[in-house]
């Protein structure tokens, strides 16, 4: 079957927001609820979204990865939350613990990372070789495969070698990865970087996921300023598909609502669409014993749900 995949950066020049949270729960939600294949992409040095994706279905099997078995969700608003437990060191030696490798180890150690992407070109007298899509992307379920995060990027944000950027879309186009997936999503770091860069040239579309504070707006200026000169200098049809409000109670006091109402009045955000879709805040995520992926939560996934579906329609709407 020959897809026509769609590939979307989630940014904010802001940490904190729940840019993270937002991508994988998407993610997740396609794979799982929308029969849709995806490939999620961590290009963010913290590598958060690989930690929960492999928590989840490979270290720790907290959820199936097929999608005919039935998947518990937690009602958050009935259950309370369970902290994990430590383990006691003092049961295990340390020759023991040694000898207990993860499943991201291995992925290191065969170099199955996003690194290898961005690995700087020593020498210029020879042509950079793209690693293959079965090279570095694994399958962690059925119908979702990922490209993990690597510590390593840090390094190679340091080099004067500005080809590096284009890398990202050169790898998906040279692999078909477009008519493999259904949608390719991007993890993005809070930063200007190259990271961004290479992820907004290789998207068609780019969600701003954002938290309501003060200085939210300080996030979206920077991003639209670079996002702006990015369109003009690479002549790229790169379209943004609006603003996620994240991590939302469930009643805002008077304090919030101004904040929004201000945000809302800027220039740089008067012009893009705010989704009528919100996610709350679920504090399971955070700290609960279930993991930190948000469709493993009731109140989380039904939030995840009607993104996915306003997410969709404006796609759609635009094509």
């Amino acid at each position: 079957m020959i897809r026509q995949g769609k590939v979307i950066s989630f940014i904010n020049m802001k940490g904190g927001v729940g840019k993270t949270t937002l991508s994988i729960g998407i993610a997740d939600y396609l794979a799982r609820y929308a029969d849709k294949k995806v490939l999620m992409i961590d290009i963010d040095p913290q590598f958060n979204a690989t930690h929960s994706l492999l928590d989840t279905y490979i270290e720790k099997k907290i959820a199936p990865k097929s999608n005919s078995h039935d998947v518990e969700i937690i009602d958050d608003m009935q259950v309370e939350i369970t902290l994990p437990l430590e383990e006691a060191e003092d049961e295990l030696e340390e020759s023991e613990i040694k000898e207990i490798p993860s499943f991201y180890s291995q992925i290191l150690k065969e170099n199955k990372t996003i690194f290898q992407l961005f690995k700087p070109q020593l020498d210029v007298t020879h042509r950079v070789i793209l690693p293959k899509a079965e090279e570095i992307i694994i399958n962690v379920k059925e119908n979702l495969d990922l490209v993990c995060g690597d510590l390593n990027l840090v390094l190679a944000n340091k080099s004067s070698d500005h080809s590096l950027f284009k890398r990202l879309r050169n790898f998906i186009t040279i692999n078909k990865l477009r008519e493999e997936y259904d949608f390719i999503l991007i993890d993005c770091p809070p930063t200007l970087t190259i990271y961004t860069d290479s992820a907004l040239l290789a998207s068609d579309f780019y969600l701003i996921p954002n938290r309501i504070d003060r200085y939210s707006i300080i996030g979206i200026d920077s991003l639209q300023k670079a996002v702006s000169s990015l369109i003009e200098d690479e002549m790229i049809p790169l379209k943004c598909l609006g603003i996620i409000y994240t991590m939302m109670n469930k009643k805002i006091n008077s304090k919030q609502r101004k904040i929004k109402d201000d945000f809302e009045s800027k220039k740089s955000v008067n012009t893009l669409d705010i989704f009528d879709s919100v996610s709350h805040v679920v504090n399971h995520i955070q700290y609960g014993n279930s993991g930190t992926l948000p469709t493993r939560y009731k109140s989380s996934l039904e939030d995840i749900a009607a993104i996915t579906v306003e997410m969709i329609a404006k796609i759609e709407a635009i094509q």
